[in-house]
């Protein structure tokens, strides 16, 4: 089972079958190198192939659309105004879609701040419960 096939993008964009292939198998071989759980496939949860599916969707989506637009020049007396709406191609991944990628191979765990039980089993002093118990006495 693929992480994502052209049936997935036609919804989205008129792309050629062999074109939409292509750009799968690119774009599937780069995310492999930022998360390599995802070249086995079948070890991910659906869940898992379900988020992988919707940020290489939107990658290559992105990479469809890659050089639409237009560039516009507007000449009035000594003013000129450019306007350039094309679209370029920098990465295959912006490196918010790397860190998703990279969460997808960590389950949801991602790492933070964490604690470390040096002292299993040991109870702090509790001086108002000392008080109590003295009180008692």
């Amino acid at each position: 089972m693929a992480l994502i096939t052209p049936a997935d993008l036609a919804p989205f964009a008129d792309i050629d079958e062999a074109q939409a292939a292509a750009m799968i198998a690119d774009a599937t071989a780069m995310a492999v190198l930022v998360a390599p759980c995802l070249g086995d496939e079948d070890s991910l949860t659906p869940e898992q192939q379900a988020a992988t599916k919707a940020i290489l969707r939107g990658a290559i989506l992105r990479w469809n659309d890659t050089g639409t637009g237009a560039f516009q020049s507007q000449t009035a007396g000594p003013y000129t105004v450019q306007l350039d709406t094309r679209q370029t191609r920098r990465a295959m991944f912006y490196p918010s879609e790397i860190e998703q990628l990279q969460a997808v191979c960590a389950g949801g765990v991602t790492t933070g701040a964490f604690t470390v039980d040096t002292a299993p089993g040991w109870t702090p002093w509790d001086p108002v419960a000392a008080w109590l118990a003295a009180a008692e006495e």
